[in-house]
């Protein structure tokens, strides 16, 4: 099965200080980290990751995180979608449809889009977002 990581869970995972973080960590050992489960993420998600990282956890331990998801990615534990033009073009005629959602981030809409392209239903998230656009997206709980 593959499983999408939002940005959400990247920081609920990594940042001890979060407010769901052990939630998250119980989620992240024992629905999403089973054996035989595809990660996905995307850069769009990484780069929001990061920017938040470094502003809870400093930019040392957000290096090291950034270390971490390389490996995975290397390793092949973790697939990283980058976001090219046909994608972003994508996601923008997707945001513009959701006209009545305009606090849905352009980074949600090209995550929709990777989901839809990759046949990704389940989503390791806290944001509501993917559950208000009504394009079958579960969130792990």
């Amino acid at each position: 099965m593959k499983i999408f990581v939002d940005t959400w869970g990247w920081i609920a995972i990594s940042d001890d200080k979060d407010a769901y973080h052990k939630k998250a960590i119980h989620l992240y050992k024992n629905s999403v980290l089973v054996r035989g489960n595809k990660i996905v993420t995307s850069d769009f998600v990484l780069m929001e990751t990061i920017t938040a990282l470094r502003l809870s956890l400093g930019h040392n331990r957000t290096l090291q995180w950034i270390r971490k998801v390389n490996e995975k990615s290397e390793r092949g534990l973790l697939h990283i979608v980058s976001a090219e033009r046909t994608l972003y073009q994508k996601a923008v005629q997707l945001l513009m449809r959701y006209s009545d959602k305009p606090d849905i981030s352009l980074t949600d809409f090209t995550s929709f889009v990777i989901m839809q392209e990759q046949e990704i239903n389940n989503v390791f998230t806290g944001d509501t977002h993917f559950e208000q656009v009504n394009l079958g997206f579960r969130l792990i709980k």
